[in-house]
């Protein structure tokens, strides 16, 4: 018979690198089968070449072949002990395998040969990790227990299975067996629990709800019925199907462990705390670059002198930072000090007088500020007459505001600006008692806390409530004080408008109402102990009213009442009397060698 033809078997150009590289691609592609396959053809026609010979352990060692992984990683280092990658794939495949404690001695070996790449250093950290998660001790106490209890490893030897051998001795003497139970505690309970499901989670994702639904099955007492053996199929379907879940968990954490498991959600989380970061920082430079425009636009009204508008401005720029939290403002506080110092500078602004201003002038100034009101010459311009009034403020919100900021204030500015707004606003409503308590409480407050600029506006507003309430003494001594402490302070031109003030304190003075007469004699009355005191006072007010108001003398404090009687035939009018307005008296000052010829 003819022998068949047999055509020699030829390699092609360069057949190692070609099956080499292809295995490469392939383990990129995640495709380990086919990688072993074309490794195994590259070493068919050249056994001792190493790169292949690691390849396809790494590819082993993937796909959870971890004898062969750690054949192929013995039979590199025997061809080339120097090469220090087969000793990293040795220490990598050990840690897959679960075989901590000798992974990381293999890590620190190789560790101890080359520092970068840093491949040995981040095995010997994972190792270390799982080895103090699992039994919460450190390394190194469990590396000595295991040198007490098995020889030493050797790093460049290896058996061909890649189990270490460790000598059983048998004891001369049987000891009894005693059982012992070990209890657990609850919270090592639910503490395995947690870890179990975080496990489940993370490498079965919606299977783990599966695995929860069968555990809790297989260990309910429900299950068991008069059925006995649907009871017990039943219960051995649900251990079966646990038991694939499981096995199935066990293949993937091999594969993958839970260190590298996690490693994408830790980086997920610094981007995602990066990128946070960087929002807050834009957010708090926005935040600033709104404060500083807001402060700036008050300082460029303060520096215009227009108060009224400069006050609008630092109201809504204090509500505007208040409302932004304090960790996305860094310097909140030193940017509602500045508003505050600005408002401070803008009231006393008010009392700035120059030397070229003429004493009627500052007798004018003197008499708004204070509150008296004067005579003037009425408008001709027929705009000015038809205009409407400035829109109602909501003094009731307002007032409710300013209370919580004083209740919610600690700095000694704030307090001080909010307890001046508050005595300011209550004037404007006409509630001189109230306004006068917040006064006398500013005054002390910037006395305390050394804040010139709140003291001499307290004592100001002060001395407007004293003549508000018609105390013209009262207010004649604050407004002395008042000019003492700018003298002291440094402000010439303030205390010199002060000294206006005291002139101007005592014109203009408001004759008492009868209904606020009546008020005080009543309260008056309501101040004896007993009855018999009542009904003599009572008739003492009913004899003092029969006298005409110029030869009584009044109960009311610092007010003198002004008796102007009708006209002879007129009829008396049923308005109240209202207040009189304070004429300025200009005046005529003439340079010297003036004659007037005129006669």
């Amino acid at each position: 018979m003819r022998k068949k033809l047999e055509l020699e078997e030829k390699p092609i150009c360069n057949v190692v690198s070609v099956y080499r590289e292809r295995g490469n691609y392939l383990q990129r592609l995640e495709q380990f089968e086919k990688a072993i396959l074309a490794y195994n053809e590259a070493l068919r026609w050249n056994k001792t070449d190493v790169r292949s010979l690691l390849g396809r352990s790494l590819a082993r060692a993937k796909a959870t072949y971890y004898t062969g992984a750690l054949r192929d990683a013995a039979r590199a280092a025997e061809l080339e002990p120097e090469n220090l990658t087969a000793l990293q794939i040795k220490a990598q495949t050990e840690y897959e395998k679960c075989a901590f404690e000798r992974s990381l001695l293999l890590s620190y070996g190789g560790q101890r040969l080359r520092k970068l790449p840093p491949n040995f250093e981040d095995c010997a950290r994972c190792a270390e990790e799982t080895i103090r998660e699992c039994t919460g001790l450190s390394s190194s106490k469990i590396m000595l227990a295991a040198a007490k209890l098995s020889p030493p490893i050797n790093l460049l030897q290896d058996s061909q299975n890649g189990i270490t051998r460790t000598t059983i001795r048998k004891s001369r003497m049987q000891s009894k067996s005693t059982p012992q139970v070990q209890e657990i505690s609850r919270v090592e309970r639910k503490r395995n629990e947690n870890i179990s499901r975080l496990m489940a989670s993370k490498y079965l994702e919606q299977m783990a709800h599966d695995k929860y639904f069968l555990t809790a099955l297989y260990k309910d007492e429900r299950i068991i019925s008069a059925n006995k053996k649907g009871s017990k199929e039943l219960r051995e379907l649900a251990r079966s199907a646990l038991a694939d879940i499981e096995k199935r968990q066990e293949v993937l954490r091999e594969r993958r462990p839970l260190y590298a498991a996690r490693a994408p959600e830790s980086e997920a989380r610094a981007r995602l705390s990066k990128a946070r970061k960087q929002r807050i920082f834009n957010a708090q430079r926005q935040h600033i670059t709104d404060a500083r425009r807001l402060i700036n636009t008050t300082q460029e009204m303060y520096e215009k002198h227009d108060t009224l508008k400069c006050l609008e401005a630092a109201e809504f720029g204090m509500e505007q930072i208040a409302r932004i939290p304090a960790r996305l403002l860094p310097g909140k506080e030193k940017l509602l000090q500045e508003l505050h110092e600005i408002v401070a500078e803008a009231f006393l602004d008010q009392k700035r007088i120059k030397k070229e201003m003429s004493e009627g002038d500052r007798e004018k100034r003197a008499f708004i500020l204070l509150g008296i009101p004067i005579s003037r010459e009425p408008s001709r311009d027929s705009i000015l007459r038809t205009r409407p009034p400035a829109p109602c403020r909501d003094a009731k919100r307002r007032l409710r505001t300013l209370e919580r900021c004083l209740t919610l204030s600690s700095h000694a500015s704030e307090r001080c600006y909010v307890l001046h707004e508050l005595a300011r606003l209550q004037i404007d409503i006409k509630q001189a008692h109230r306004a006068r308590f917040y006064a006398s409480k500013c005054q002390s407050e910037s006395r305390s806390a050394n804040q010139r600029l709140w003291l001499l506006n307290a004592t100001f507003l002060l001395a407007r409530c004293h003549i508000l309430q018609n105390n013209r003494p009262e207010s004649r001594a604050t407004l002395l004080e008042g000019a003492g402490l700018a003298k002291a302070f440094g402000y010439p031109d303030v205390a010199s408008f002060f000294d206006t003030c005291v002139d101007v304190s005592l014109e203009g003075e408001i004759g008492s109402n009868d209904s606020i007469l009546e008020k005080r004699e009543k309260a008056v009355v309501n101040l004896m102990q007993d009855e018999d005191m009542r009904q003599a006072a009572q008739h003492l007010f009913r004899r003092m009213s029969a006298i005409p108001a110029s030869r009584r003398f009044s109960i009311m404090p610092g007010a003198r009442a002004d008796d102007a009687a009708p006209a002879g035939n007129r009829r008396a009018s049923i308005m109240p009397r209202t207040q009189l307005p304070a004429r300025l008296v200009r005046t005529s000052q003439h340079p010297l060698g003036f004659q007037d010829f005129d006669l």
